[in-house]
């Protein structure tokens, strides 16, 4: 298991709080942030800005350690808004699990092809 995954699990039950960045609350960017901060790799703190670090890999290609970002709407339309940590592949066309701090659960593990993420995901990227 890499690193990243090890040190943004211990994240696990945080709460969301936008713009948070610390174990009382915590963002999807400052999630991602503060895990490659810890592991001795910089890293942009807005999720718009870390979905232009590294380079794109293919859905079949995906490891955990590489990154997910979404679109606020079903249907790929509009500006990067939430990003997440692949921690697991279990299977590449049903089950690829992440990491990220949601708005509603704080911060969780979900799956890719869940229906709600699965039409909102718009790339996956290496960042290092």
């Amino acid at each position: 298991m890499p690193t990243v995954v090890r040190v943004a699990r211990k994240y696990t039950g945080v709460p969301y709080r936008l713009g948070g960045n610390t174990m009382s609350g915590i963002d999807c960017s400052g999630l991602i942030y503060n895990v490659f901060q810890e592991v001795g790799l910089r890293m942009p703190r807005i999720s718009w800005q870390q979905s232009e670090v590294g380079y794109e890999v293919d859905v079949n290609a995906i490891r955990p350690g590489d990154l997910l970002f979404f679109v606020p709407d079903q249907g790929k339309a509009g500006y990067v808004s939430h990003a997440a940590i692949v921690t697991e592949v279990r299977n590449y066309e049903t089950d690829i699990r992440f990491i990220h701090a949601s708005s509603s659960r704080g911060v969780r593990e979900d799956n890719l092809y869940s229906s709600y993420f699965k039409g909102r995901f718009v790339k996956a990227l290496r960042p290092f």
